[in-house]
């Protein structure tokens, strides 16, 4: 009889732990914050990406309006817009992995690396 109570109880308390609500955090990942330069391969503004070209692997970068964009090396960097940037140019993004492309939240461009 002992057993058989303290089975139940056993089962009852797995079952509780296996349907209780989980933490918000939990089930949400954080998004990894990353960084990604290279060679500007290919701009598309239609689709706010940039195609960065390192070596042979070519990775995208989205962008949006709340993009910050500096143009010069990181000591001497200056405000400037997605407007100035040119294909064949070096960039370096900051921001958050979606997978294997990258949110930018920052970039810094110039023309050579």
């Amino acid at each position: 009889m002992r057993r058989s109570i303290l089975t139940t109880v056993v089962v009852c308390l797995g079952v509780l732990v296996a349907i209780a609500p989980r933490p918000a955090g939990a089930a949400e990942k954080k998004a990894k914050e990353g960084q990604l330069n290279g060679t500007v391969h290919i701009m598309n503004k239609d689709t706010s990406t940039i195609t960065v070209r390192k070596g042979t692997v070519e990775r995208q970068i989205i962008y949006n309006a709340d993009t910050k964009w500096m143009y010069g090396r990181q000591a001497g960097a200056k405000p400037s817009s997605l407007d100035e940037l040119k294909e064949g140019w070096y960039i370096n993004c900051k921001g958050t992995f979606d997978g294997a492309k990258l949110l930018a939240s920052g970039c810094r461009f110039r023309e050579s690396k």
